[in-house]
């Protein structure tokens, strides 16, 4: 877990257990931050793939 999401999670439980969030916004809450945590590595490594390809690609035609 991404510490923003640990804490994202923890701010979540607490407002729960004050009844602030709701549990419709809790269980919003808990899906973002899961999903969050399993596609951001992989789509960062696309992007850096992308992105070291394109200079690669500039550094040869200079």
């Amino acid at each position: 877990m991404i510490p923003r999401g640990e804490v994202g999670l923890i701010f979540a439980n607490v407002g729960k257990q004050l009844g602030v969030v709701s549990d419709e916004t809790f269980s919003i809450v808990v899906i973002m931050v899961v999903l969050s945590t399993l596609l951001t590595p992989p789509i960062l490594g696309v992007l850096i793939k992308r992105r070291l390809k394109a200079e690669s690609a500039l550094a040869t035609a200079n």
